[in-house]
């Protein structure tokens, strides 16, 4: 049975590809494609970079690209890692932490001492300071009267127009509710995708098509529309926050975890 890298490349032979036409159309460098097709690719952390770039080398060559990559895979012996990494704790010198620790205690109770002085401790409480007053109740029946009296003394359509703007107005906090409900059932989800830490990561739509495929930086953010359902290839899934509809819902995976192919739907939590 040929190996991946002999059928690839006895499918660009065939179209008459060489391999400077794969670097161009696929933008990636002529190494990556001379390992692919001498089978010189091994099972390391960066092999998801690979995967990627096979997959949108088999859609070039018009190959069946699941059933490569899966052949690719086994190849390999490709698995699922997780990566830990230790961190060690801070060697701190005891009399300089103790410093710090007084220093910071101090700026806290001269901050809180200057606030309770500045806006606690005062005795210009009373109601006349309030920026909106409260209506009394006693008053609302004689509103309402008021504008019944505007609709039912005023004949002609200027003084309508004004009886609807006050209702508009005495309801608009109605409305507004009542119109994001509305908006909020028919909208798709979105699906927000953070990034915590440096991490490689490609996006492909239904039909394979590369959406994007680089190096993503900390705090880079990718949003898109659920219904799109996209597939997902990352380097470390655990860096990777999924934010739906402003919810966050956890991480796509654990730290130092290699996802392939790997499609979000509004309901995902982790």
């Amino acid at each position: 049975m040929d190996t991946v890298g002999t059928i690839i490349k006895k499918r660009r032979l065939q179209l008459n590809f060489s391999i400077t036409d794969i670097c161009v159309k696929l933008k990636i460098s002529s190494e990556i494609v001379n390992k692919i097709e001498n089978d010189e690719v091994k099972n390391s952390p960066d092999l998801v970079f690979v995967i990627g770039h096979l997959r949108s080398y088999c859609e070039l060559l018009e190959l069946h690209t699941d059933d490569i990559v899966n052949q690719f895979k086994n190849q390999i012996n490709f698995k699922k890692e997780v990566y830990k990494q230790n961190i060690t704790k801070p060697n701190l010198d005891s009399k300089i932490f103790g410093f710090q620790n007084v220093f910071s205690f101090s700026v806290i109770f001269f901050i809180l001492t200057t606030f309770t002085y500045f806006f606690i401790n005062n005795n210009k409480n009373e109601r006349e300071y309030a920026l909106v007053p409260d209506i009394p109740e006693s008053a609302i029946p004689i509103i309402e009267k008021s504008n019944i009296d505007i609709i039912s003394n005023k004949e002609n359509k200027k003084d309508i127009d004004e009886y609807e703007n006050i209702i508009s107005f005495n309801n608009t906090s109605v409305v507004a509710s009542t119109n994001i409900e509305k908006i909020k059932n028919y909208e798709e989800s979105t699906i927000t995708l953070k990034f915590l830490d440096s991490t490689w990561f490609q996006i492909r739509d239904n039909t394979n098509n590369i959406i994007i495929s680089k190096l993503m930086k900390k705090n880079d953010e990718y949003t898109y529309d659920s219904n799109l359902n996209y597939s997902i290839t990352a380097g470390n899934a655990g860096n990777i926050l999924v934010i739906i509809d402003q919810n966050v819902r956890g991480k796509i995976g654990k730290y130092g975890e290699i996802i392939d192919s790997y499609v979000l739907d509004k309901n995902f939590t982790n």
